[in-house]
């Protein structure tokens, strides 16, 4: 019964290959993994061709209605698929551009990076963390997409999520998600971010920014984020107000949705770090 499921292979073949990145991510490969695991959407491709997609579309719904792909098993199969393409890399190659140390121990070719505050290792069965602590399966699926994808040095220059292509419901999602969450529980306690943020961020300045705290996080060797705070003045009626500000590349290394997801992920440890 397995085997009649939708994988991302079936929407893969019909993607044009090409990794225009017009969908909103920046592979074919990880737009085909992000629709099966039910993160993404068909039409985001305007070149699929509606007719050969058409079969797809009421079986695909019946997946996710049914959990598939929404649920730990879906990832497991999108990971299944990304292992096998995963195989194909030449980690020795890549390690440089992805910032990555390369290494074989007991002739397994791995690749070490640091993802957030912990080392994890990628080999072509798993990806492990090197603390011995738990990664879930979107992680992985994160990290196999930014090996696969490749990276790029970034360009310095920082921008928000309004001025990447195809970004509309990313960015409601992440004001929703991240920025208006993180503006409520620091308001008028901005003394508390200096702790918050230690381990995965450092406080930075910026001159360009009339701000009252921002910090930076290194959370894979080719991606940074800023973080900004303004906040609340009562006296004046102005609410706390965050900004989170990507280097202008960074679709050359995340898709949208990886990106959006490692977002989520940040805002969830200062959240915690917060208490």
């Amino acid at each position: 019964m397995l085997d009649k499921r939708l994988a991302p292979m079936h929407v893969y073949k019909l993607t044009p290959r090409t990794n225009c990145s017009e969908c909103g991510f920046e592979t074919c490969l990880a737009f085909a993994t992000q629709v099966i695991v039910g993160q993404g959407d068909l039409e985001l491709c305007p070149y699929l061709d509606q007719q050969a997609v058409l079969p797809l579309r009421a079986q695909l719904a019946e997946q996710h209605a049914a959990g598939i792909g929404v649920r730990r098993e879906g990832f497991e199969k999108a990971l299944q698929f990304l292992r096998e393409e995963v195989r194909k890399w030449k980690f020795r190659e890549v390690a440089q551009s992805l910032g990555a140390e390369y290494s074989e121990p007991e002739g397994v070719p791995t690749l070490r990076f640091t993802y957030f505050d912990q080392s994890v290792a990628v080999t072509h069965e798993d990806i492990l963390s090197d603390s011995g602590g738990d990664l879930g399966p979107y992680d992985k699926i994160l990290l196999y997409n930014y090996v696969i994808g490749g990276a790029v040095e970034p360009a310095g220059a920082w921008v928000g999520m309004e001025t990447l292509p195809n970004s509309v419901s990313k960015v409601k999602s992440l004001r929703g998600h991240c920025e208006a969450p993180l503006a409520h529980k620091f308001a008028g306690r901005l003394s508390r971010l200096p702790d918050s943020i230690a381990g995965i961020g450092r406080e930075i300045e910026l001159r360009e920014e009339q701000v009252d705290f921002a910090a930076e996080f290194h959370v894979l060797p080719r991606l940074g984020i800023r973080v900004l705070w303004w906040d609340e003045d009562p006296s004046e009626g102005f609410s706390a107000r965050v900004k989170f500000l990507f280097d202008r590349k960074v679709l050359e290394t995340l898709d949208l949705e990886s990106l959006l997801f490692t977002c989520e992920q940040l805002t969830d440890r200062l959240l915690a770090n917060a208490g």
